[in-house]
């Protein structure tokens, strides 16, 4: 099985909202992971692949959800109330899927512009 296989951490956008929606709007990391992966039918192969094995054990599957996560923060959709928790904002709440595209684009513009405005000061 190799990474590049595995699904984008884009394509996990809707999947995640759709696991916190059936988690109840709220869950931990690791609860996100297995019911995003069960969503998704992801294998205990895919699910086993490490990211970096010389720099941690975390899988290629928390790698890029934890992306997922900071992408669709970005974009107003979840927030992390504290540390290992996450949520659905409201507007999270009211959101029933998302361009993967239109979220990277805007959290990308968005990065661009705190750049922008960091090199100014």
């Amino acid at each position: 099985m190799e990474k590049n296989s595995l699904p984008s951490f884009e394509t996990m956008m809707n999947p995640t909202l759709q696991a916190l929606r059936e988690l109840g709007g709220s869950a931990t990391i690791e609860e996100i992971v297995f019911k995003v992966s069960e969503i998704m039918s992801l294998s205990d192969d895919e699910l086993s692949i490490i990211h970096d094995p010389e720099k941690s054990g975390r899988t290629e599957i928390e790698y890029r959800l934890a992306w997922t996560r900071t992408y669709l923060k970005g974009y107003g959709l979840l927030e992390n109330s504290k540390r290992g928790v996450w949520s659905l904002t409201a507007k999270g709440r009211q959101t029933e899927t998302v361009s993967s595209k239109k979220v990277s684009r805007f959290v990308r513009d968005q990065r661009k512009k705190t750049r922008v405005i960091k090199k100014r000061q």
